[in-house]
């Protein structure tokens, strides 16, 4: 399978009824590439859910920037101001850690696989 390079986009995203998922395709989300990932691709995503839900799939992430989980933040509270729920999947144990010591384990929802997270999705409440 091809790396991704610099001129391909670093996700791949598809519908899935009210869901859609987004997967990672690198495997370190950081620098220059990370910010293009979300500032290019997920926040403008968000913008348009509509009141649908983001699955993130992080089956290929190993390694997440300092600086991405910044724009992940944002990422939250502009899907949360689309009223839709945000999702993360298949986080890998060390940046999950990492999330724990944050505590941003307490602001996404994190669960193990994709299934899971189409299934965990569900609206926020109106108002």
């Amino acid at each position: 399978m091809p790396t991704p390079d610099a001129e391909s986009p670093a996700v791949e995203i598809r519908r899935l009824g009210p869901v859609t998922v987004a997967t990672l395709l690198d495997k370190r989300i950081l620098g220059a590439r990370g910010t293009s990932l979300f500032e290019d691709h997920l926040l403008p995503l968000a913008d348009t859910l509509g009141g649908d839900s983001l699955v993130l799939d992080f089956s290929r992430v190993t390694y997440f920037g300092s600086d991405s989980v910044g724009r992940l933040v944002q990422l939250a509270g502009r899907v949360d101001r689309s009223h839709g729920w945000l999702t993360l999947c298949h986080v890998d144990a060390k940046i999950r850690e990492v999330f724990r010591v944050t505590r941003l384990d307490t602001t996404f929802d994190i669960v193990d696989d994709l299934v899971t997270a189409i299934g965990s999705n569900r609206p926020t409440e109106p108002g």
